[in-house]
């Protein structure tokens, strides 16, 4: 007989043993109230246990009276709901039967949080439409620590490099092998770019339960819609401002290609990023390479601060916004730094977290336009 059988089993017989002992000894009220108790429990646990829907209530900074959109995978399937925020605060609806990472985008349609969720789980949020990092959460023990994480590493999640990020997600990871916290952290924030044999070692030393299958499935499918629509868009020309407070401005048929660098804006300078750029681009004529650095950082103080000292060659700018901007929404830049490597029409050759790779299909391109 089954596991389950054998408790029903035991338990009915129980409860018939408790019901004649009851009448037995004359305690009929007793055993009325006790009975009338029992099977309101059982209600109210079977209704936990069956709540068909998860919901997320709160308010978002800076959001106002306009459409917020929640994405998520359940079942195989994305499903969307949109609603319209009333002066930042909104109420979103879905189902899940299993732990599902949502993903609450802008009007604009670009992922500003990330959490966790189920049926039978009402998450009260307050969030910032310009800052993921700037989070409160409560309705769930790993919803709860999720915000708290996040508002420990503030700094560093906004300005730290990306080593330094992944270092701190290494350390959570091994302290936390049993959290479902460690999964998430690895799908949405570790850089795995030229570390995959470190990523596969991080996830292979979470616990089974750490690490549902559901959840990993769905985060990709979240990720493979994500990246095709980016793919697919054409980098189109653009004018910015440059550090001079000059006009700037981008057109791919003005060169062979193009590289787009998006940095951080971080204290830390990303020399070797820096290196391997200012290598190609003394490799080539300007009509076969021109260099962008885009900056995301929070604000043109920030930027101006890490430049300040620097004597590189290609044009740099700062967008307020960052990946936010109106004019990076259909490029969907996931995180900093970032590359895409840009042909003369504008179709994206490279995307993607790696330098070394970006500069190895550029060098594939040109190898005999070199000066």
């Amino acid at each position: 007989m089954a596991q389950d059988q054998r408790f029903f089993v035991l338990h009915d017989r129980f409860f018939l043993y408790f019901c004649t002992t009851m009448i037995k000894i004359g305690n009929i009220a007793t055993f009325l109230r006790v009975t009338l108790l029992a099977a309101m429990l059982g209600m109210v646990l079977t209704a936990c246990d069956d709540e068909p829907e998860f919901r997320i209530t709160g308010i978002v900074d800076g959001l106002g009276t306009r459409h917020i959109s929640m994405i998520y995978a359940a079942d195989g399937e994305l499903h969307t709901v949109t609603t319209t925020a009333i002066d930042g605060k909104f109420s979103l609806t879905g189902s899940s039967r299993d732990y599902t990472l949502v993903e609450l985008l802008s009007p604009q349609g670009k992922v500003f949080s990330r959490l966790l969720a189920k049926n039978g789980q009402n998450i009260k949020c307050r969030l910032d439409i310009d800052d993921p990092y700037k989070i409160e959460l409560k309705g769930s023990k790993p919803t709860e620590q999720w915000a708290k994480f996040l508002t420990k590493n503030h700094d560093l999640l906004t300005d730290g490099t990306g080593e330094m990020i992944n270092g701190a997600i290494e350390e959570y990871v091994s302290a936390n092998p049993g959290n479902i916290l460690s999964s998430l952290m690895l799908l949405t924030m570790y850089d795995a770019t030229d570390n995959e044999s470190k990523t596969s070692t991080l996830f292979a030393s979470l616990d089974p339960e750490a690490r549902p299958d559901k959840l990993v499935a769905g985060y990709r499918l979240l990720l493979s819609q994500n990246n095709n629509a980016a793919i697919n868009t054409k980098v189109k020309p653009l004018t910015l401002k440059n550090a001079k407070d000059s006009v700037e401005r981008f057109v791919p048929l003005r060169t062979s290609y193009t590289l787009i660098y998006f940095s951080s804006g971080a204290k830390v300078k990303p020399d070797t990023i820096n290196t391997k750029i200012l290598s190609a681009y003394d490799r080539y004529l300007r009509r076969n390479l021109r260099v962008m650095e885009i900056s995301f950082a929070n604000d043109s103080a920030q930027w101006r601060r890490s430049i300040e000292n620097d004597t590189l060659k290609w044009a740099r700018s700062w967008v307020p916004g960052g990946a936010a901007s109106p004019a990076f929404y259909d490029l969907s830049i996931p995180r900093v730094p970032y590359f895409i490597l840009s042909d003369s029409i504008g179709n994206q050759v490279y995307r993607g977290s790696s330098i070394s790779i970006a500069i190895d299909s550029l060098d594939n391109r040109l190898s005999t336009k070199r000066k």
